[in-house]
C-alpha cells in the first residue's frame, strides 16, 4: 500500500496560492477604504477660527460668523449630513450665517428641501449667500426659493451693510455665472470692514487689493484624499492651487471650506465635511 501524500507543492501552485492571497488582501483593503469613505460624510466637523478683521469697529468685536457651503442636496449627499451640519452651526449661536453655493447637485427642485433644512438657524444678522456653479441650471429659481423659504439674502454681484462699519459683498460664480466685482463693491467704503463671498476660490483675485476676509467653497477639499497623490481640483480653477484652508492674496485673507456634501461620487476619504465658525476681532 502506498501511503505517500503529495505534501510539497510545485512552483506554479505556490505562485497561484500567493496570487490568491494577494487578491484577497486587495479586495479586503478596497472594501475597507470604501466603507471608510462612505461613512465619513456623517462625521461633520465644526472647525473654529478666530481672526482680526481689518476695519472692524470695536463695537463688533467678537462677532460670530458661520459658513455653510456645498451641501449638494440630491442623491449623493444624505439629508442627515446636511441636517447635522446645520445643527452644528445653530448650536454655536452665530450672529451671521453665510452660504457659499452649490445648494443642489443639479436639480433646482432640491432647493425646496435644502431651504427647509435651514429652519434651525436664527442668527440675529440673518442668512446671506451666493450661488455656486451647480445652482446655474436655474439660478433665478434657486435664489428665489432660498429667499422665500429660508429668508436668505442672495448677493448676486451685490453688497449690504450688516452694521455701521461692516459690509458683506458677494459675486456670481466665476465659472458659470457673470461675476461683476465692480458692481458688488460699489457701495462698500474703502475703509469699511469687508466680508466677501465667492463660491469659487479664484474670486479672491477680485478683492486682493483690499484688506478683507473672503470665504469660498467649491473644492470639497479634494473630497477623496489619498496620501502621496495630489488632490483633485474641480473645473474652473485653472492656475489656482489652494484646495482648502487659509491663504493670503496680497491684502486679502481667503478661507476655503471643505464643504458639506458630495458630488460625482458619494464618498469622502481623509476629507470630512465641515461647518466653519469664525470669531471676528477688532484690531
Amino acid at each position: 500500500m502506498n501511503f505517500a501524500k503529495q505534501s510539497a507543492s510545485t512552483p506554479q501552485e505556490r505562485r497561484e496560492a500567493t496570487r490568491r492571497v494577494f487578491l484577497k488582501l486587495c479586495v479586503g483593503a478596497a472594501a475597507t477604504v470604501l466603507a471608510e469613505g462612505l461613512s465619513e460624510p456623517f462625521g461633520v466637523e465644526a472647525v473654529a477660527h478666530e481672526l482680526i478683521l481689518p476695519g472692524l469697529p470695536k463695537t463688533l468685536d467678537g462677532l460670530r460668523v458661520a459658513q455653510l457651503t456645498d451641501p449638494h442636496r440630491g442623491n449623493l449627499t444624505p439629508d442627515a449630513v446636511i441636517q447635522a451640519a446645520v445643527r452644528r452651526a445653530a448650536a454655536w449661536k452665530p450672529d451671521l450665517v453665510v452660504l457659499t453655493g452649490d445648494y443642489v447637485r443639479w436639480d433646482p427642485v432640491d432647493t425646496h428641501a435644502f431651504a427647509r433644512m435651514l429652519a434651525p438657524l436664527k442668527p440675529r444678522l440673518g442668512i446671506a449667500g451666493v450661488l455656486g456653479n451647480h445652482d446655474y441650471q436655474d439660478p433665478r429659481r434657486v435664489a428665489q426659493l432660498l429667499t422665500d423659504i429660508a429668508g436668505v439674502r442672495m448677493l448676486r454681484n451685490a453688497s449690504e451693510e450688516l452694521a455701521p462699519g461692516l459690509h458683506l459683498a458677494g459675486i456670481e460664480d466665476t465659472w458659470r455665472g457673470s461675476p461683476d466685482p465692480t458692481k458688488a463693491l460699489k457701495n462698500v467704503p474703502d475703509n469699511a470692514a469687508l466680508l466677501f463671498l465667492t463660491h469659487n476660490p479664484v474670486g479672491v483675485r477680485f478683492v486682493s487689493d483690499r484688506p478683507c476676509l473672503a470665504l469660498a467653497g467649491h473644492t470639497h477639499g479634494g473630497q477623496f484624499r489619498v496620501p502621496g497623490i495630489a488632490p483633485h481640483f474641480p473645473p474652473g480653477m485653472e492656475g489656482f492651487h489652494q484646495i482648502d484652508g487659509w491663504g493670503t492674496y496680497d491684502k486679502a485673507r481667503l478661507y476655503v471650506s471643505r464643504g458639506v456634501g458630495c458630488t460625482a461620487y458619494p464618498i469622502r476619504l481623509n476629507c470630512p465635511p465641515e461647518v466653519t465658525l469664525f470669531t471676528l476681532r477688532a484690531a
